[in-house]
């Protein structure tokens, strides 16, 4: 059973979905409703990586943002969240409060292997919380 101080590993995504920093929003939209997913990767050049979420391409989509002319890199955050696949669920969900962030990238050796969002902790917080006498 997963537990709050269980490995983040135990209930990340594995692997992580990656589109171009030169994709429009359109497309970044559609890659992210047909994956049923809330979060992508944003690879570059430089082997870095920037992170755009749904919430990132309404906020840009709200502030007039033309969705065939704007890229991913063009509201993509760059200074990623991280953890270790080995930090407990309940920590990380510290970091996601502190941070303001709802996605967190899972990095083992400088590789991202993973995305852990609060969809995926909230889950193992409530179902300890009602079963904890």
């Amino acid at each position: 059973m997963v537990e709050p101080n269980s490995p983040v590993r135990e209930v990340m995504s594995r692997g992580a979905v990656t589109v171009d920093e030169k994709l429009t929003l359109r497309s970044v939209s559609a890659v992210l409703a047909e994956l049923d997913i809330g979060v992508a990767l944003v690879a570059r050049p430089d082997d870095s990586a920037g992170i755009v979420s749904e919430r990132d391409v309404v906020r840009a989509l709200a502030d007039g943002a033309d969705p065939d002319e704007v890229w991913a890199a063009d509201v993509m955050i760059e200074d990623l969240v991280v953890a270790e696949p080995e930090e407990g669920i309940l920590d990380v969900a510290q970091r996601m409060l502190e941070e303001d962030v709802r996605h967190v990238a899972v990095v083992e050796r400088g590789t991202i292997v993973g995305v852990v969002s609060a969809r995926d902790l909230l889950p193992v917080l409530t179902d300890h919380a009602f079963t904890t006498p």
